[in-house]
């Protein structure tokens, strides 16, 4: 393997002593004892435009017992109003959840509601709040969680796992953003980011980072039945370097980082550096690589030959489109979908090269999708035949982040995806 260079930076930094939850703020909860009601399965999900709401959520194991649900909201999609009684410019938002030990049993562990009254002064651009979750060590859950803005009357549903059954689970971290000390809800950095390593029961000084190269391997059309290999991995380098939960870190060059306590293995928080406009699709070089997706490897190839990558990706949407019009309207759907790729499905890969994240943007966003411990099915509606086509994703193991996401491939797909693309080469934006 060829070697790489990264760059690796410790920052030492004395910061004021506190527990935890000074970090955030939670001004008020009431409990709500509720009779257990099945899970709604089929959710909107991965398309923006049929919500309000837009929360990004995090599992923190902090203690033997016991799990924190964070969650992130953007002040501008909540509603604030004076209607309470001290006449403040408040939202008011619920968080309720229900976590199951078995969804398919519709085994219920635990379940409550919170109620947060926002006070608009006391917040800039983001929301952020937790909730304790009482969890055991060696289970793993699936918890279904509603957030909803009270003044409004808008929610949003998800269903998340929580996983204290894997060696060293991702949960087990929790990584505070400096400055600022935010919770970090992303585990893709940009270079020059700063961030604090916050892990439970750990008595070493010392913290070992295996740095592996990016993952640009695209996934197998999703009627393909070949295996895709997947061998060990083998870090580029590894350092080791002091640690405390003061330690600031930066990541340095684009790859996979691992922190990990045990110098024997590679298993611990991961880590991602994708560049420095991911998941933003800004500059050409961004835009040629997923047209491998509508292009075969001759023509692919011969865009990347091209000494002016802009003309040559102008030039391939011009060509599609026949107009510039058209072809404007081609590049804003297709590469909208990449960036919501990107930010729905990273991985240990950005994500417009996982399987979902090819199905996403050539297919455009489920109706719905219907998830449970073990898969993901996405439905999409077809106008023409009125029958509706699905698409599964199985839970699967990986390397270093413990478990992802695997389109389930079946000759089955060949049609459509070949019909889909077509429509792509053709002008067409394709959407079910």
């Amino acid at each position: 393997m060829t070697k790489k260079s990264f760059f690796f930076n410790l920052i030492p930094l004395r910061l004021l002593q506190g527990t935890l939850l000074s970090f955030f703020f939670i001004l008020s909860s009431c409990f709500i004892l509720q009779k257990p009601t099945p899970v709604t399965k089929n959710l909107p999900l991965y398309n923006p435009g049929k919500t309000t709401l837009h929360p990004d959520f995090a599992v923190y194991h902090n203690s033997g017992q016991e799990s924190m649900l964070f969650f992130r909201l953007l002040v501008s999609e909540v509603v604030f109003n004076q209607a309470n009684p001290q006449v403040k410019n408040q939202s008011r938002l619920t968080l309720s959840y229900t976590l199951y030990s078995s969804l398919a049993n519709g085994e219920i562990a635990a379940q409550d509601t919170q109620s947060f009254f926002i006070d608009r002064e006391s917040v800039e651009d983001e929301i952020v709040a937790s909730l304790r979750i009482p969890t055991e060590p060696g289970k793993t859950y699936l918890m279904e969680v509603v957030l909803q803005d009270a003044i409004r009357q808008s929610s949003y549903k998800d269903l998340i796992l929580v996983d204290r059954f894997s060696e060293d689970p991702q949960q087990n971290y929790m990584l505070l953003n400096y400055p600022g000390n935010r919770v970090g809800f992303e585990r893709y950095y940009y270079p020059g980011e700063s961030f604090r390593i916050i892990k439970r029961d750990i008595l070493a000084d010392r913290i070992h980072v295996s740095v592996f190269p990016p993952r640009n391997v695209l996934p197998l059309p999703p009627y393909s039945v070949e295996e895709q290999p997947d061998l060990a991995p083998f870090p580029d380098s590894t350092f080791t370097a002091t640690w405390s939960e003061q330690t600031l870190f930066r990541l340095g060059g684009e790859g996979i980082y691992v922190f990990h306590f045990d110098p024997e293995k590679a298993r611990g928080l991961c880590l991602t550096q994708f560049g420095e406009s991911y998941p933003q699709i800004r500059l050409p070089a961004d835009m040629l690589p997923p047209l491998q997706y509508l292009t075969t490897r001759e023509e692919y190839q011969a865009l990347v030959d091209q000494p002016d990558i802009k003309k040559a990706v102008d030039d391939f949407w011009i060509g599609k489109g026949k107009t510039v019009a058209n072809a404007r309207d081609l590049i804003r759907v297709f590469y909208n979908r990449v960036t919501f790729a990107n930010i729905y499905f990273a991985s240990t890969k950005a994500g417009w090269t996982t399987d979902r994240g090819m199905i996403y943007i050539i297919l455009g966003p489920p109706a719905r999708v219907e998830k449970s411990e073990t898969r993901e099915i996405w439905t999409y509606e077809t106008a023409e035949s009125g029958q509706p086509y699905t698409v599964e994703f199985n839970l699967t193991d990986d390397y270093w982040i413990g478990y992802d996401y695997t389109l389930k491939r079946t000759e089955n797909h060949r049609i459509p995806w070949n019909m889909a693309v077509d429509s792509w080469r053709k002008g067409k934006i394709f959407s079910l």
